[in-house]
């Protein structure tokens, strides 16, 4: 098996500098790498074979030929959905076997207990960034302006980086499910809506909370923010190991659209989470994988309403035999700022 996706090569040797190429054969676990990442690669991946390539006379398709040779390797896998077609081509025109493409979208699916720790450890960082920007946000203050503040809170307590791209909406721009932070000025009576992960250790969590600026916030918002925060808990309170994930969105749907708000709930109830932000299994309308203890997944229903503006909330939960766990633990009661 041939292993070229950044993520897939850090869960099976632990290395995570930008370039390398993995070889998997019944025998060895061979690491290719340049010049510049060969110590590092020595030092991550103590249970794997490193070799160096170079441009001239060990390039990386040479070094993989020599061990299919080695190892009487007639075909190999590759990741069908990490390939680019320019990749794929020179894979076919250089190795001297016949390419055969899988999907390892499941090999990631059940955390161990030494994930588990370090996923948990990862949602804590999110859980203090979050309470400490409900105690320093203040009108006036710009989106971005909040967006550096957590950053700096999650760099400071040991995470890499964000999760992905942070989410900081105010006022009518709670509508946007993916507004990611703006210029626009965080006014008085705005809700607001903070979607953010921070990675540790290799590891995403990922967590939104929903508050107001002042108890002055329009009303219907208020009203949005319960019925969200009912959707939110009992989609949590139906967690177990095997429901199907389209059954746990309709738990959380059906509270929505009952309240007459299903139009405005247009996006799944959660995913996978892992060493990606997005990972299997999906939890919406027409998923069909089944929960199974292990599993570490988002529970995030919302509500969008164009020109006023929306609510969210989301934890990460571990899915167990009889219910799960939350590893997001910050209060989700709503908080008027002033």
């Amino acid at each position: 098996m041939l292993i070229t996706s950044a993520h897939n090569k850090f869960y099976l040797t632990g290395f995570d500098g930008t370039t390398a190429t993995v070889l998997l054969t019944q025998n060895s676990q061979f690491v290719i790498v340049d010049f510049r990442y060969f110590d590092q690669a020595k030092k991550q991946c103590s249970d794997s074979d490193i070799l160096l390539s170079d441009d001239v006379n060990h390039t990386i398709s040479q070094r993989i030929n020599d061990c299919l040779k080695e190892e009487n390797i007639s075909r190999l896998g590759f990741e069908k959905d990490q390939l680019t077609v320019q990749e794929y081509e020179n894979f076919v025109k250089d190795l001297n076997a016949e390419l055969v493409g899988v999907n390892l979208s499941e090999l990631r699916l059940y955390k161990s207990v030494e994930e588990i720790e370090i996923m948990q450890r990862a949602a804590e960082i999110a859980d203090e960034a979050i309470e400490y920007i409900m105690g320093v946000i203040r009108p006036q203050m710009k989106e971005t302006e909040v967006e550096l503040l957590l950053y700096n809170k999650i760099r400071a307590a040991g995470a890499k980086s964000f999760s992905f791209n942070t989410i900081v909406a105010s006022g009518h721009r709670g509508a946007l499910p993916h507004g990611v932070a703006s210029d626009k000025i965080i006014e008085d009576h705005d809700f607001v809506t903070i979607d953010f992960g921070a990675i540790y250790k290799g590891y995403c969590s990922d967590l939104t909370r929903t508050f107001a600026m002042s108890r002055q916030a329009d009303p219907r918002l208020i009203e949005i923010y319960d019925i969200v925060l009912r959707a939110q808990n009992a989609a949590i309170q139906a967690c177990r190991s095997g429901m199907k994930t389209r059954d746990l969105d309709k738990v959380a749907r059906d509270i929505i659209t009952q309240a007459g708000y299903g139009e405005y709930f247009q996006h799944g109830t959660g995913h996978g989470l892992g060493i990606l932000i997005h990972e299997a299994p999906r939890l919406n309308q027409v998923s069909s994988e089944t929960l199974q203890e292990g599993m570490v997944v988002t529970i995030e229903p919302g509500i969008y309403i164009p020109g006023l503006g929306g609510v969210r909330i989301e934890d990460d939960v571990l899915i167990t035999k009889d219910g799960c766990i939350r590893l997001t633990k910050s209060d989700k009661q709503l908080k008027y700022i002033r």
